[in-house]
């Protein structure tokens, strides 16, 4: 039996073979004009040494920490689960995550927010039994701090991993090839799980890693980096990647950028709609669509634009386990489900009664072996009649027509006799007064409701709602429309609308 492969074998396999190949590249930022001068090339070699190197500090220090928290000598060292949180934008944080699982410690990873105090992360703390938390020292009590961005109920929670679960996911990620990419924040388990994956991958065929500046580039930003560094791959959540689309449209250097890259992965959620891939692939933009989550990793992608116009999902090369499953006898949405046999499937306290984890991710199967994603359990609504509305398509339907006068939209109303669709102004919308542009977007979108059932139709500009841009209550690192949230501030609204008493 092969040994289990770790992200840490998969660095001291390559580092010594390839010592001098170019693994990062590190933004250098000039303080007066806060743009980036150059990059500074890291080997390797250097890698693997400063992860050894901070592997001896963590291990010393939190060995200390261990004697004087009086721990049991029968209690193994591992059980003690440094918490690191940084800003997870640079290098460095990359290597301490290395690090502490070098010295024998279990991190888990936490992003850092704004104005919030401890009861943010007490579950999460509490439930993972950490023993240490490991803090950026400009990190201040002002902060506040949260783990996965799998959440239930408002809460985070932690995903056990296991030896096997990460052998599996770094074999999947290893047996394709893989091009240079840039990456994001890695401070949490949900964005650093996929940067973490890719970086392992990348890893493996010595590619070379290219950090931003922070955070999320600005679409001028990242043209600088493709056109300097020479980029062939990036992975992108589909918010961002829409800006940057909807700014090539206007300015040929963003196009030009753009369709020079080999791949663009977008990850961590749907597409906004067909006129954006219509687009890319007018434009010679290779879109690849990838799905996965937080717990099982990488499980359907695409072929990218460049091979096919519809850039349908399909399982990712070699053996696979996963499940389509039928919601129920009188649907033909799937449901992805991993068997507890599959690598991918998670710890067992995320499993279901019936053994298996369920995704509550759904998809349609359009040829044999191609998919499309359909959104999740929860963008089905039950309407008061008790028949389901996919509120995903009325959002794409919205996005795609009304792209040019409304910046993102959310539908809400679950228990109601039909949908509500909110819509966030954008920066030309003010020309509009509200009645004005609410009467603009049904204009637009009335074809398509026009043949939908009454319980999932907009059926006037009443039933349109407009709040200010920078408004919706968004996730921090996808900036993905939190719907429940929504819904609660519209409910006195909401009621209003179907009591006739607006």
């Amino acid at each position: 039996m092969s040994p289990l492969l770790t992200h840490l074998t998969n660095i001291e396999d390559v580092a010594p073979r390839f010592p001098s190949r170019i693994a990062f590249k590190i933004p250098q930022v000039n303080p007066q004009t806060d743009q980036i001068d150059h990059w500074t090339d890291i080997t390797f070699h250097q890698f693997l040494l400063d992860i050894e190197h901070l592997a001896r500090y963590w291990f010393h220090v939190l060995k200390k920490l261990a004697i004087f928290l009086r721990v049991p000598r029968d209690i193994e060292l591992t059980s003690f689960i440094p918490r690191p949180s940084f800003r997870g934008y640079k290098y460095l944080d990359i290597v301490h995550v290395y690090a502490i699982s070098r010295a024998g410690y279990i991190p888990q990873l936490i992003n850092i927010f704004q104005n919030a105090d401890y009861s943010v992360i007490q579950g999460s703390l509490e439930q993972a039994n950490a023993r240490a938390f490991i803090y950026e020292s400009p990190l201040t009590s002002q902060s506040i701090y949260q783990t996965s961005g799998t959440t239930s109920l408002g809460k985070s929670k932690i995903v056990p991993c296991s030896y096997a679960w990460l052998d599996g996911n770094v074999r999947k990620v290893t047996g394709k090839a893989r091009s240079d990419s840039g990456n994001g924040s890695i401070g949490y388990i949900a964005q650093f799980v996929g940067m973490f994956r890719g970086l392992i991958g990348t890893i493996y065929h010595t590619s070379c890693m290219v950090q931003y500046k922070s955070g999320q580039p600005s679409t001028s930003e990242l043209v600088d980096i493709i056109n300097r560094c020479k980029l062939r791959q990036l992975v992108l959540f589909p918010h961002f990647l829409r800006e940057h689309l909807r700014a090539s449209r206007t300015d040929p250097e963003t196009l030009h950028a753009l369709s020079s890259v080999d791949v663009i992965i977008y990850t961590g959620g749907g597409f906004v709609g067909d006129e954006e891939e219509e687009w890319a692939w007018k434009n010679g933009i290779n879109l690849v669509n990838a799905y996965g989550s937080t717990e099982c990793g990488g499980l359907l992608i695409s072929e990218g634009l460049r091979k096919s116009r519809q850039n349908y999902l399909k399982r990712f090369p070699g053996p696979s386990f996963i499940k389509f499953i039928p919601i129920s006898s009188d649907s033909d949405l799937l449901e992805i489900v991993i068997p507890p046999e599959a690598p991918e499937c998670p710890d067992v306290s995320f499993r279901s009664s019936d053994g298996n984890y369920h995704t509550n991710d759904l998809f349609r199967e359009v040829e044999p072996g191609s998919y499309v994603f359909c959104g999740r359990n929860d963008d089905w609504f039950n309407m008061q009649n008790c028949s389901l509305c996919d509120t995903k398509a009325i959002e794409d339907n919205a996005r795609s027509l009304c792209g040019d006068i409304i910046s993102d939209c959310v539908v809400v109303g679950n228990g109601h006799p039909s949908p509500v669709l909110v819509v966030e102004a954008c920066s030309v919308s003010p020309a509009l007064d509200e009645s004005k542009l609410k009467a603009e977007i049904y204009r637009r979108i009335h074809p398509f409701h026009s043949t939908r059932y009454p319980h999932e139709r907009i059926a006037s500009p009443d039933m349109i709602f407009v709040v200010s841009l920078g408004t919706l209550p968004r996730t921090v690192t996808k900036a993905t429309v939190r719907r429940k949230v929504i819904e609660e501030m519209m409910k006195e609204k909401l009621d209003k609308l179907f009591s006739g008493n607006v």
